[in-house]
């Protein structure tokens, strides 16, 4: 081997190495080591909007180190961290206040009940003025952005869906932003409308947005019928539209194919993921070994349970924020076993070279993880 052959194949060696090895810390990681602070907040009030949903305004806890609410674009979240029953656990809310109100240092969060949910249940019927929440610094990439967006906006949202378009409409009507904003709102029936009289005072007023709500099983006067259909949505449909959805993955599989029709390039529709499911056709039990900085803990684990909630259930405070495997604050290294990473934003060296995001990772296998706590 010659000199020049041999110099090749000395980069070629140090190349295929550095490719296999991750730093310690990666870009992500240094962005949110530096900006995931917990703010300590005090409920001042709490709305009821319908006979499951209600509005939380959190203002910050003058008896704590916290001084300030950092701002925020509508369409990001903020995660509130509870104690529940001796378990740890999250969950990220979308914020429904205008961002103005982060200037008098408060934040609106809009809570419905989910059926057997930990959290929402718990925030609806024990939580009161004057209890102290833990949150984190608003997140997200969800929503409108003048630079990239057009000007006409068109919004769909279901159920609980509707918050970070009211934070929007509100930001709209406070002079924030020059859009138009036209939110199609599906819901079951007229009690179950979210910001009902808000909405239909805006309806009156304003030009600029507009809510066209269906009813899905009920009818109504000056209300849609049924769900949202190709009929419907058309007369509202410009040459040029940004398409923005929040709810349930049922209507992004049905509004996909209705916008496909209209010739709606993919990169003008963004999506909000609220939640993450996944029902294996038998469930598993498996075991969990979860390795920390000081400690070694062994628990069972279920295949219809991702890791995450089966720590937070053995009371193991593992990292969390997003909950949909889309900011990467929980990523961990997956020492053994196999899991089913649902719809997770993970680049492919990482996923190559074993990290998972626990979050929305549903175990195949016994699993042994590392944990950096």
């Amino acid at each position: 081997m010659n000199k020049i052959e041999k110099l090749k194949k000395e980069r070629k060696d140090i190349i295929d190495s550095a490719s296999k090895k991750i730093p310690k810390n990666t870009l992500i990681d240094e962005v949110i080591l530096n900006n995931h602070n917990i703010y300590h907040t005090i409920i001042s009030s709490i709305k009821e909007e319908t006979n499951d949903t209600k509005t939380f305004t959190l203002t910050i806890d003058k008896e704590s180190n916290t001084t300030m609410l950092p701002p925020f674009i509508p369409g990001q979240y903020i995660t509130l961290y509870l104690t529940i029953s001796d378990i740890p656990t999250s969950r990220a809310y979308s914020l429904s206040s205008s961002p103005n109100l982060s200037l008098k240092n408060e934040y609106e969060i809009t809570v419905k009940r989910v059926e057997g949910g930990l959290v929402s249940n718990y925030m609806l019927d024990e939580l009161k003025v004057g209890d102290k929440l833990d949150i984190s610094n608003p997140s997200g990439n969800f929503g409108y952005n003048p630079v990239r967006d057009e000007k006409n906006v068109v919004a769909i949202a279901g159920g609980s869906g509707i918050t970070p378009f009211m934070s929007l409409a509100r930001a709209i009507l406070e002079g924030m932003y020059d859009c138009n904003l036209t939110v199609f709102y599906s819901v079951k029936t007229y009690d179950d409308i979210i910001f009902r009289k808000e909405i239909e005072e805006i309806n009156k007023k304003n030009k600029n947005v507009c809510f066209i709500i269906t009813l899905t099983r009920e009818e109504k006067d000056g209300f849609l019928h049924g769900h949202l259909n190709k009929e419907m949505i058309e007369p509202y449909i410009k040459e040029f539209n940004t398409i923005l959805m929040c709810g349930p993955k049922s209507i992004y599989k049905t509004m996909n194919e209705i916008l496909n029709e209209f010739n709606i390039p993919r990169k003008s529709v963004h999506y909000e993921n609220f939640a993450v499911t996944y029902e294996p056709d038998e469930i598993k039990t498996y075991e969990l070994k979860v390795i920390m900085n000081e400690s070694t803990v062994t628990i069972p684990c279920k295949s219809n349970e991702t890791l995450l909630v089966t720590m937070e259930k053995n009371k193991i405070k593992a990292p969390s924020l997003c909950r949909v495997g889309e900011c990467g604050y929980c990523r961990s290294k997956l020492l053994v076993g196999k899991v089913k990473m649902i719809g997770a934003s993970i680049e492919r060296s990482l996923e190559d070279d074993g990290y998972i995001h626990p979050c929305v990772s549903y175990p195949d296998s016994d699993i042994t993880l590392k944990l950096d706590i």
